[in-house]
């Protein structure tokens, strides 16, 4: 009989019964307690469970396994190591803070003027001056921005100097009507006709070429600035002197609401009145009550005033914040980092007090016509140019050769 498997056929999906008698089953091999590979495997189960019993128990001699460095940052801080944190941020904090003030103290305002004085038309006095002293000035114009009007008019012309080495803030309204030579154009005309000839860059050549200042920098802004501004700051408190100048103010306010797009009330009373931003810049614009333009340039110094006294009451974050919301309706040639400067020093004044003049001086001017336009001419421009570095750097300056040549053409012309 042949041993082979006899392997039955699969027909379909069916497999037919298995007989079992054909099948041989495989012993299973067990190991023998003679066998030494026995005895091996149990004495390794034996260390095992001995192993396992001493960990359980208490054990004199037991150390504590090595905490790793990953285990360890995972433990909450001491109460020292936080300690020695703050103190290293509150001390990196005051290094920048002394930074900060250092920069802004000892910085210079006016770096190098020598790469300027033909660009702006900066004499060598005035350079020097400016290069020596912590004052900055700054060419402020203000200017209709009306869609029905042709053409850009400074309507308001000021000379804004930050007097850091006295701690006050000095304001110089230059009259629009003042007779002086237009720089790059040889030939004499009113003060405001530089703008709307090269804009602020050609008037403020024309401000250095007159008055022999040494003025790098403008800011520009218009009815829909001044407005936002002024209602920044809350209001500004204007005392109204006359029923007359409440009369204009009201005539004024009806268009500037309507050019604005605001509708602020009329003013009803005379005396202190807290004015809104419209109300404001309706009072600055009144030119039909008193002295003419004389005295609308000091009620455009009043607005001024009113809002730098303002803005020094609050606190350096309400400071830089009014500063950003501001600057988009602004035209500034300043860049960031001296507009930060400026911020700066302006935060650390320790006392802001303003000061007001005006150019020409009531001294030293005189009002008349040439072929039937009406101009003020400065009566002398030399005594002019000196009164004004009296006044904001207080010292005696000799104004420079170019500029007494103007005031002589100025004096054969009108006297």
């Amino acid at each position: 009989m042949d041993n082979k498997r006899r392997v039955r056929p699969v027909i379909g999906n069916k497999r037919p019964p298995v007989n079992q008698s054909n099948y041989q089953r495989r012993p299973q091999s067990r190991p023998r307690r003679d066998n030494p590979n026995f005895n091996n495997r149990v004495n390794e189960t034996n260390k095992v469970n001995k192993t396992y019993q001493n960990t359980n128990n208490f054990n004199p001699s037991f150390q504590e396994p090595k905490v790793t460095s990953s285990e360890a940052i995972s433990k909450p801080p001491s109460k020292n190591r936080l300690l020695r944190l703050l103190l290293s941020i509150l001390a990196v904090i005051l290094a920048l803070i002394i930074l900060i003030i250092v920069y802004a103290k000892f910085s210079n305002l006016n770096p190098d003027l020598s790469g300027n004085i033909g660009l702006y038309n900066i004499s060598s006095n005035a350079a020097a001056v400016a290069s020596s002293h912590r004052i900055a000035n700054i060419a402020v114009f203000g200017v209709d921005g009306r869609s029905d009007v042709e053409g850009d008019r400074s309507d308001t012309i000021i000379i804004g100097s930050a007097d850091f080495e006295h701690n006050k803030l000095k304001v110089t309204s230059l009259m629009r009507d003042t007779y002086v030579e237009i720089a790059d154009e040889d030939f004499f005309d009113k003060l405001n006709a530089a703008y709307t000839n090269g804009g602020p860059e050609e008037s403020v050549k024309t401000i250095n070429l007159n008055f022999d200042t040494a003025i790098t920098d403008y800011v520009v802004f218009d009815f829909v600035a001044l407005v936002h501004m002024v209602n920044s700051v809350g209001g500004v408190e204007i005392n109204i002197t006359d029923e007359d100048e409440l009369y204009w103010l009201n005539q004024y306010l009806m268009d500037v609401n309507d050019k604005v797009g605001t509708a602020d009330p009329e003013v009803t009373g005379i005396g202190p009145q807290l004015l809104t931003g419209s109300q404001a810049l309706a009072y600055a614009r009144i030119r039909y009550v008193g002295n003419g333009d004389f005295e609308r340039t000091q009620r455009q110094r009043n607005v001024l005033a009113q809002v730098v006294a303002k803005v020094s009451a609050m606190n350096p974050i309400q400071q830089l914040n009014l500063i950003r919301s501001v600057l988009p309706f602004i035209k500034t040639s300043l860049r960031t980092s001296e507009i930060i400067k400026l911020a700066l020093n302006f935060i650390l004044m320790s006392n802001r007090e303003i000061q007001q003049s005006r150019l020409p001086t009531d001294e030293y001017q005189s009002t008349g016509y040439l072929d039937d336009v009406s101009y003020v001419f400065p009566n002398t421009l030399v005594d002019n140019i000196v009164e004004w570095y009296h006044f904001v750097y207080e010292i005696n300056y000799t104004p420079s050769e170019t500029a007494r040549e103007i005031s002589e053409e100025i004096e054969e012309t009108w006297y």
